[in-house]
């Protein structure tokens, strides 16, 4: 399975050097001679990297200018899941979150995660229950047991947050 690292946003300038959002908390991730996997099942080698302000600018190998670069727009690029870092205890990779219920802490079926965002500050999970979802911060005050083998984080009650009547 490959995981998305990052994605190439668009050109930058006339010799091949494209701007890349990084989606990776690895800051050696586009290190010179890093291979990336595209969607199209096609590899990009790193052949320099450069911060420019607030923004990665890379340049692969074979790319050498600016008509070669503009191809590259939107790609997408992937690693193999096995090249990411080792997680630290209490650390969990956000497909791995996804998809599992969400019980309180008697045990009781609230809903299940949908997806998992990205934050500054916290992540926080998008949480399906009933006809609803609801966002909650991915702290442990919050979501103090996550159960991955059993397929089940517990989640503390918040007052109305999984129910229907109001305040």
């Amino acid at each position: 399975m490959n995981v998305r690292v990052g994605r190439i946003l668009k050109p930058h300038g006339i010799g091949g050097e494209v701007v890349v959002i990084s989606e990776s908390d690895s800051p050696d991730r586009f290190a010179r001679g890093a291979t990336f996997v595209t969607e199209f099942d096609t590899s990009l080698t790193v052949r320099s990297t450069r911060l420019h302000g607030d923004v990665i600018l890379v340049a692969f190998e074979g790319i050498k200018d600016r008509n070669a670069a503009e191809e590259l727009r939107g790609i997408s690029l992937s690693i193999p899941s096995g090249e990411r870092r080792k997680l630290e205890d209490g650390e969990f990779w956000p497909e791995d979150l996804e998809g599992l219920e969400v019980r309180d802490p008697q045990g009781r079926l609230l809903g299940s995660v949908t997806r998992v965002i990205i934050g500054d500050a916290q992540d926080r999970l998008l949480i399906r229950s009933g006809d609803g979802s609801f966002e909650v911060p991915f702290v442990r005050e919050l979501v103090p047991d996550v159960a991955l083998d059993a397929g089940f984080i517990t989640v503390a009650p918040i007052d109305g947050l999984f129910s229907s009547e109001p305040d």
